[in-house]
């Protein structure tokens, strides 16, 4: 959907939760950061990051507006609480307009056993944005390329993506790239490693920025990558899976991830029954199937 329509539709919605502690994350609050402008990337939903606390306020007020989940139930609620970083989406038809909107609690992903990040304090120090007329919060452009990293990784690594979606993307580096090249001070090299530091993801980085650096050749975004290789992030690089024990190590090239459309065809064989069984898992919950 275009990002113009979809900010229009979502406009009420918008307005009612400017009292809320929340931040939009990726979308056209990135588009503004990495490109300088709305609608330079393909926004297809609204994506706020709250505290888990918060997630009840933010489904009231989507019902109240006319929004809907589909495969509600109690089962399917404690799995995305327990098990995973978001809600079940919300969705509402406007004629021939469907606009999406979905509700992260973490930016890390579920199987993750590491320092935890306190979302309540991440999204504390949140900036205004004005997009397409509504005016709503978002992240510093440092907190949005941590947040963003995190995103891409676990994108590139969940088995249950893997199997359903096309997850290796030229558009997802493209951003990491811009929103590094054109915000050079609030994301320089020593804040971005303090940060990292700080939350413990500095093998995350080093993935997102290694794979970024293959397909834009640029001087300082190699500087970035020297100072943020390690082994650990390297042993990742080859790999896929989100935790040690579903982790296995990629048996075609990174060119042929970023160009297959079907990576479960080349991953299915390697699968375990509980892989198999996490996908099944994942599909009744966030897909119906």
């Amino acid at each position: 959907m275009n990002g113009r329509l979809l900010y229009f539709f979502a406009k009420s919605f918008l307005k009612k939760i400017s009292c809320l502690d929340y931040v939009l994350i990726k979308g056209e609050a990135l588009s503004m950061m990495a490109y300088g402008k709305e609608g330079q990337r393909n926004t297809t939903d609204i994506d706020i990051l709250t505290s888990r606390e918060n997630v009840a306020k933010f489904e009231k007020i989507l019902l109240d507006e006319g929004y809907e989940q589909d495969n509600n139930t109690r089962e399917s609620r404690i799995f995305c609480l327990s098990k995973s970083h978001q809600i079940i989406p919300f969705a509402k038809q406007i004629d021939i307009f469907k606009t999406s909107v979905d509700i992260n609690f973490d930016i890390l992903w579920g199987e993750y056993i590491g320092k935890r990040i306190d979302i309540k304090k991440f999204i504390s120090e949140s900036a205004e944005m004005s997009i397409y007329g509504c005016k709503i919060k978002t992240l510093s452009p440092l907190k949005s390329f941590v947040q963003l990293v995190l995103h891409h990784y676990k994108d590139m690594n969940s088995v249950f993506l893997l199997a359903t979606e096309k997850c290796f993307k030229i558009d997802m580096f493209r951003d990491i790239y811009n929103l590094l090249k054109n915000n050079p001070k609030d994301i320089s090299l020593e804040k971005l490693y303090a940060v990292s530091t700080g939350y413990e993801i500095t093998p995350y980085v080093y993935y997102i920025l290694y794979y970024t650096g293959l397909l834009f050749e640029d001087e300082m975004l190699n500087e970035y990558i020297n100072a943020f290789a390690a082994e650990e992030g390297k042993e990742l690089l080859n790999c896929y899976g989100l935790d040690e024990l579903e982790r296995r190590k990629w048996k075609v090239d990174f060119q042929t991830r970023l160009e297959n459309d079907n990576l479960h065809d080349i991953i299915k064989n390697d699968l375990t029954d509980k892989d198999v069984e996490k996908i099944a898992i994942n599909k009744k919950v966030f897909l119906g199937e």
